[in-house]
């Protein structure tokens, strides 16, 4: 599991922050917040804070992306969640910066508690709300708003990661056991590879709809409710519409590994001849999925450095490596 880190905290020079000056033109009545916290700082992505930001105290998160990623979670909270009829967090509006590329996305803050997969409970809020959620998105037949997300796409990526691993092996000088480790996981990609013809034919099955594509226990919040607990959901950076296996992984990497029995029940009432051996089956290619995204994220723009940049790569795959033989022989059992 990732450490859990304390956010910067900003006081200074926070009235002419790009943030909160974005934040003002949408929402002109607004307070200026006194302090920002960073809370996510990524290449082409910075996730803020902003307090008080009215007489209610509000809390908002101010996120600075591509264009096109924040049109696609814009999409996500105002056109398809409310179908739901689930609770779920609010857009406040969007603010392009001149260049036309980045953007800023205000959202409610998730407040709740953390979600567990360890608690039953929370995993039943996560089987009904993928499975709600999925039944809207094919009933607003959403496919031309979202990229990619079929299984296609994963090939792709396990390929072109592949590719790097074995590039970098061919080209560069490495300590014996990272080379070891670079090959080992390059062998377990030929190995997932190789049952590529399998996971199609499982996920045959499967209706394609919305994929969160990140839907993890960071992502998650369990909000206190006067009739019953509700489940939010946010960060749809790596959403798409294909086959929702990814969403449906068990117990690996810190998914939320949602009830699959209850998403089952639920979604049979549009998918009648979906049953519990299916499901369970795609969660199983969920899991492989996964472990491709992980592999993916850990060595994006990763192809022309030198080994000795590498450190960061080489330390998070091999935290994955048992994660991914895990994932290899759950498969096989689901398809023995």
């Amino acid at each position: 599991m990732s450490k859990q880190t304390i956010p910067e905290i900003l006081t200074e020079g926070v009235q002419e922050h790009q943030a909160v000056q974005a934040w003002l033109q949408i929402q002109s009545g607004s307070w200026e917040p006194g302090s920002l916290e960073v809370l996510q700082q990524r290449r082409y992505s910075t996730v803020y804070r902003l307090k008080q930001v009215n007489e209610e105290a509000t809390r908002v998160i101010a996120k600075r992306c591509r264009v096109a990623t924040a049109r696609i979670e814009q999409t996500i909270y105002e056109q398809l969640l409310p179908l739901t009829r689930m609770p779920a967090l609010c857009c406040y509006g969007l603010q392009e910066e001149s260049d036309g590329e980045f953007c800023w996305l205000f959202l409610e803050d998730a407040a709740g508690a953390r979600y567990s997969p360890q608690l039953p409970h929370n995993r039943g809020l996560a089987g009904r709300w993928l499975a709600e959620t999925q039944l809207a998105a094919m009933s607003a037949n959403l496919k031309s708003y979202l990229p990619d997300r079929e299984l296609d796409h994963y090939l792709r990526l396990l390929r072109a990661c592949r590719g790097m691993l074995l590039d970098h092996l061919g080209g560069g000088t490495f300590l014996a056991e990272d080379a070891a480790l670079l090959r080992n996981i390059a062998a377990h990609l030929d190995a997932l590879e190789s049952l590529w013809g399998k996971v199609e034919k499982i996920c045959e099955v499967m209706p394609r709809t919305l994929v969160h594509g990140d839907f993890v226990t960071k992502n998650l919040r369990v909000r206190t409710a006067a009739a019953s607990p509700a489940l939010l959901v946010f960060d749809w950076e790596f959403a798409g519409w294909g086959v929702p296996a990814t969403d449906l992984a068990q117990f690996i990497d810190r998914v939320a590994s949602p009830d699959l029995n209850l998403y089952c029940s639920i979604l049979k009432g549009g998918q009648a001849h979906l049953d519990l051996r299916d499901i369970q089956a795609v969660a199983a290619c969920g899991n492989l999925l996964r472990m491709i995204d992980q592999i993916s994220w850990a060595t994006v723009d990763q192809e022309f450095v030198f080994p000795a940049q590498l450190v960061k790569a080489i330390g998070l795959l091999r935290s994955y490596e048992s994660a991914i033989l895990g994932a290899l022989r759950a498969f096989e059992r689901s398809w023995a």
